[in-house]
């Protein structure tokens, strides 16, 4: 699995725990509260939408590594705009980041 921690934070950091059939209803709240310099981070159950659609919206997104691994997700099986974050990546985050909102 591939690291990559190009992330630039600012504003909130949104985890999205959610699983991916929640998310028509959580989706529009995200983006009613979204702003430039934003991170959406799957996690948990979160992680089994990283190819969807519904974060085509999203210019900022990372995937939780460990969940891929649980997954048996392959590298190239994640778009290439989503970062693989690991544990200490998501640590880092909840602390530069103003703010941190889970989406459950």
């Amino acid at each position: 699995m591939v690291i990559t921690t190009a992330i630039e934070p600012k504003n909130t950091l949104h985890l999205l725990a959610a699983a991916p059939r929640f998310w028509s209803t959580l989706m529009p709240e995200i983006l009613a509260v979204w702003q430039e310099g934003d991170l959406i981070l799957l996690l948990a159950e979160g992680a089994q939408g990283f190819n969807t659609k519904a974060l085509d919206q999203f210019n900022q997104i990372a995937v939780l590594g460990s969940d891929l691994v649980r997954l048996e997700a392959m590298d190239d099986e994640v778009p290439n705009h989503i970062k693989i974050a690991t544990t200490a990546n998501w640590a880092a985050w909840t602390v530069q980041y103003q703010r941190t909102v889970t989406w459950r």
